[in-house]
């Protein structure tokens, strides 16, 4: 019952956050639809005062050392996905957070719920965008309650300013044992407001 308290204020609050960046889908909301699939060649791909959502698909192993990478059993691991709200205040320099749901042998668990830094670096207008990015929060169900720290690298590419695809690693160490320690893998769609 408490997880399921801390998902729905935290939930909550990440979907007022964009309420005010959102005002103006109400106003003209063929507008804000048609951004998103409508391609402008000379329209800068990234921008300030960015909030973005993201949606993905995942796969998440047990790790036991960053070192042994790719020593693990890939069988191991659990399919799943979650979501992510990101607010980029320079088109390099971002706040987010995010959650992972994975299947865990048939019940479905939350892996761990984070924050993070962003920093990309947009490849000029070509939609192209290399990041990297850390930051910790905690582990939730899956393997258990527990602090976690960790970072990762991506590749976002960008269609129109508003909408894109992306895919990135994260190495997630535990606080409490080295068994705890994960690698995830996403990929999925993000979309400005």
């Amino acid at each position: 019952m408490k997880i399921r308290n801390i998902i729905i204020v935290a939930t909550g609050l990440l979907l007022t956050c964009g309420i005010s960046r959102a005002t103006h889908v109400w106003e003209d909301s063929g507008g804000w639809w048609d951004s998103h699939w409508t391609a402008n060649p000379s329209a800068l791909k990234y921008n300030a005062n960015e909030l973005n959502f993201d949606m993905f698909g995942s796969y998440i192993n047990a790790e036991e050392k960053f070192d042994h990478l790719f020593k693990e059993n890939i069988h191991h691991g659990a399919w799943g996905g979650g979501a992510g709200l990101t607010y980029f205040f320079q088109p390099q320099v971002g706040l987010g957070t995010d959650f992972n749901v994975a299947d865990w042998g048939g019940s479905w668990l939350v892996d761990y719920w984070v924050g993070n830094l962003y920093l990309r670096l947009p490849l000029g207008n070509s939609g192209l965008a290399p990041y990297i990015y850390g930051g910790g929060g905690r582990g939730i169900e899956a393997p258990r309650w527990q602090w976690l720290y960790g970072g990762g690298v991506g590749l976002e590419y960008r269609f129109t300013p508003m909408t894109g695809i992306f895919s990135d690693a994260r190495f997630l160490w535990s606080h409490e044992s080295t068994s705890d320690n994960t690698l995830t893998i996403r990929a999925g769609l993000r979309f400005g407001f």
